[in-house]
């Protein structure tokens, strides 16, 4: 049985027309969403109905407009207080702190049932209950930890930057810059403006699935690891850590030729990379095995 057998056979034919045709630079928080709830559907949840969790973020839309009226008026920082009022107060959204890493946090209709996620759900829920407001935030792939932002003036990119993980706190250069030191503890890495630049809907997609994959790698689901990797792959076929993890799971698959060759493209790509030694030593087992 090949590599492409062992993955259900339309999963990527869906994934194709509900999602990769429809992905654009662009897009707003609503297609996002959409996005992202598919991931779900596909990955796990077979029955889920896109427009009923659609409408459950309607509803709360609906109820903080009714809440709140005339941002025009309003400081941004205002805004920001009233919608953290309203998500975390009233509508009890909360990290998940005790279990983040479980995958289901990146499932936006378990997030939104039961109230608790990561950064990055999170803060998608957040921006899209705002834009309800015509309060405009954008997201903000910063690493290792999803924010959000309000931009000021645009000529300058002067913005006000959101956690919706730690009860929408504003965050300044001071604390910006220890969540990168405490994320890479190993490394110097200093705050710059192209660190807290608005992320696209591709980019989104593609750190979603990315967290999802490492949460299945935890408890070694393959099956689901083969389905995610091959959907990254599909939006991003350069992406080194996708062909590295498909050579990999091509060896746990006993498809030995192939994984030398996807492996072989991933040290081309990248032959400084920090994981170099341990995959050079895999592909030495690899041609042990086929000359035997």
């Amino acid at each position: 049985m090949g590599f492409e057998d062992k993955i259900e056979k339309d999963y990527l034919e869906d994934w194709k027309k509900t999602v990769i045709d429809k992905v654009q630079e662009n897009d707003d928080i609503v297609n996002i969403t959409e996005h992202v709830l598919h991931i779900a559907r596909i990955i796990d949840y077979p029955n889920l109905k896109i427009s009923e969790y659609m409408n459950m973020m309607n509803e709360m839309g609906k109820e903080l407009t009714g809440q709140i009226k005339n941002t025009k008026g309003m400081r941004p920082t205002h805004v920001i207080e009233k919608l953290n009022d309203f998500f975390f107060d009233d509508k009890k959204f909360q990290p998940n702190i005790s279990d983040y890493y479980n995958p289901v946090n990146n499932y936006l209709n378990i997030v939104l049932e039961k109230r608790t996620g990561i950064p990055i759900t999170l803060s998608l829920i957040y921006i899209h209950l705002a834009s309800y407001m015509d309060f405009k935030l954008h997201p903000v792939n910063f690493p290792s930890h999803f924010l959000v932002k309000y931009v000021l003036d645009e000529d300058s990119d002067e913005s006000i930057v959101i956690d919706p993980f730690n009860k929408g706190r504003i965050m300044d250069d001071y604390v910006l810059q220890d969540l990168l030191n405490k994320a890479y503890p190993r490394s110097t890495i200093s705050l710059s403006n192209d660190l807290l630049k608005k992320t696209n809907s591709l980019q989104i997609t593609i750190r979603v699935l990315n967290n999802l994959k490492n949460g299945y790698m935890e408890v070694d689901d393959l099956n689901k690891i083969m389905k995610i990797n091959e959907m990254i792959l599909s939006l991003d076929s350069t992406s080194s850590e996708a062909l590295r993890d498909k050579g990999i799971i091509l060896y746990r698959n006993k498809e030995y030729e192939q994984a030398l060759e996807i492996l072989y493209k991933y040290i081309d790509l990248n032959p400084e990379a920090n994981d170099i030694d341990r995959i050079l030593e895999l592909v030495k087992q690899i041609r042990n095995l086929l000359t035997k």
